[in-house]
């Protein structure tokens, strides 16, 4: 993984990032030491069963935090191609959690991710592997312009080629 730090740009529409989506997340993912992270409070507005995060929400987590190490490593923008995760333990909601991913292998075509959703005790609740693929060529310009350019984050140039 490139030698990056700190907190990674965010974009106007992502269901997790986007600061204009009004029913998204709102969340911030960061990077240190290769490992990309983001601390969630997870919500009753997240719930499957009455107690129990929902899987998909679960998963978006994931695959944010894995994308966003497969584009640092990549060097441009990319998408899941394929992703597995498993349930280790159920997810509740109103807990805190650390969700982090962090690239395993990359070719200059795919680039395979590992990622894990941790209670605040450090045990793993999900975990899960991604293959990330550069996001086709005629997407790319729509999604950089999406991007906030913000002094709070890294930017967006610095970290796509």
């Amino acid at each position: 993984m490139r030698d990056i730090e700190g907190i990674l740009p965010w974009t106007k529409s992502c269901f997790v990032c986007g600061v204009e989506n009004p029913g998204g997340l709102h969340l911030r993912s960061r990077i240190e030491k290769g490992r990309v992270f983001i601390d969630y409070e997870t919500r009753a507005e997240d719930v499957g069963y009455r107690h129990i995060v929902h899987g998909g929400i679960a998963t978006t987590l994931l695959d944010e935090v894995m994308t966003w190490a497969a584009i640092v490593e990549m060097k441009g923008i990319c998408v899941a191609a394929e992703m597995t995760t498993r349930l280790k333990r159920a997810l509740e909601v109103g807990v805190s959690v650390r969700v982090e991913g962090w690239v395993v292998k990359a070719s200059r075509r795919v680039c395979y991710t590992e990622g894990r959703i941790l209670d605040s005790s450090g045990a793993e609740l999900l975990v899960s592997t991604g293959k990330y693929m550069p996001m086709p060529a005629d997407g790319v310009e729509l999604t950089e312009k999406d991007f906030v350019v913000s002094p709070e984050s890294i930017n967006p140039k610095d970290i796509i080629a």
